[in-house]
């Protein structure tokens, strides 16, 4: 087995794991930093719909039969998180494939050959499918994992603790993202956490003041 340095030279060689080779690929390609980016900004995206309709469903709580409105919000989670999921890999993959194959058609143009096959043309397209996998799942699992609590209501949970505890795990999710981007941006991170955690309040907030004014 080849070590990773070795993976690094060689992105296409086959006695290098299948891991190592993505790696080494998106790294040809400069693909591991949109991949990250994309992670957290879509993780980040993927919590705000869900807390909203969390929100949302428990001011409701006070007017609606509660079942109906858990078996509502439930369903509109899981309808919002798989069209974010869609709209991620769909949008990502044709902009981001746009966006590749203009730069290898311009390196082709410049090289006076065809790249066809190439370890720059197969990085390209693993970097387009690894971000556009990514830019789907990482609204889809952080949007589901904002609503645990919901989804614990089937094992006995309560269903008005549910929406509080999911309300809860949203920001804990979001002042966890914050933490993620300060690390990345090599700066203090519990500023950006604080920052990612007040977007979430603002939701909280504007979601109330607007139920109290409509009643």
């Amino acid at each position: 087995m080849s070590d990773n340095n070795e993976c690094a030279q060689f992105p296409m060689d086959e006695s290098c794991s299948f891991f190592d080779r993505v790696m080494a690929q998106l790294a040809l390609a400069e693909g591991t930093e949109i991949a990250r980016r994309y992670l957290a900004m879509n993780a980040f995206d993927g919590v705000l719909p869900v807390l909203g309709i969390i929100m949302g469903g428990l001011i409701s709580l006070n007017f609606q039969d509660p079942l109906l409105i858990y078996e509502t919000s439930i369903l509109s989670i899981f309808a919002t998180c798989f069209a974010m999921f869609v709209s991620g890999i769909t949008s990502s993959y044709l902009t981001e494939g746009a966006e590749r194959k203009r730069d290898i058609e311009e390196l082709e143009k410049s090289l006076l050959s065809r790249l066809d096959g190439s370890a720059i043309a197969r990085a390209s397209k693993t970097t387009t499918v690894v971000v556009s996998l990514i830019n789907g799942l990482s609204p889809f699992f952080s949007g589901l994992a904002t609503a645990i609590p919901l989804i614990l209501v089937v094992a006995g949970l309560a269903i008005d603790l549910a929406f509080v505890l999911s309300v809860i795990s949203g920001m804990i999710i979001l002042f966890a993202l914050g933490l993620f981007l300060g690390k990345v941006s090599r700066t203090n991170v519990f500023v950006y956490g604080i920052k990612t955690l007040a977007a979430g309040i603002v939701v909280v907030i504007m979601i109330w003041i607007f139920s109290s004014i409509t009643g």
